[in-house]
């Protein structure tokens, strides 16, 4: 999608948190609605890296090898996911019988039918555990 990639790249890699909010803060003050596609995959991305489970090596020095405190996210991880997104909805909804300027009840409805209808069956048991469209396309939840 050449239109994301114009307007959000730009914001690629985030290095700290401080990115991020210029990304939010940048779709949160533009003219047209906020992409809550991208900042759902943002902030799922986000939450997934600081909290996945980390292995503690208890035999080495830490005090030499610093980790980075904010997750380095790159556009292209990003990119990926939404157009995966973009792909799932519009190859199961024909956004041309819905005519209003904003989402109606109907279209939010099917767009939620076909993402709990396209869960795999590991998944789908844990629907309620799917905080983001980032757990959703990859199928990785925080438990």
């Amino acid at each position: 999608m050449a239109g994301l990639r114009d307007c959000v790249a730009r914001y690629f890699p985030f290095q700290n948190i401080q990115d991020v909010v210029k990304l939010f803060e940048e779709q949160l003050n533009k003219p047209e609605d906020p992409d809550l596609t991208l900042l759902s995959i943002v902030l799922g991305a986000i939450e997934n890296i600081l909290t996945v489970n980390r292995t503690v090596l208890t035999d080495v020095d830490c005090s030499k090898s610093l980790e980075p405190i904010f997750p380095a996210i790159e556009f292209s991880t990003v990119e990926v996911l939404y157009n995966k997104f973009v792909t799932i909805v519009k190859s199961s909804v024909d956004l041309t019988e819905y005519k209003s300027e904003y989402a109606t009840r109907e279209l939010v409805k099917k767009v939620s039918d076909v993402i709990w209808s396209s869960l795999t069956r590991s998944n789908y048991k844990d629907k309620a555990h799917l905080q983001s469209l980032y757990s959703f396309l990859t199928g990785k939840s925080i438990l």
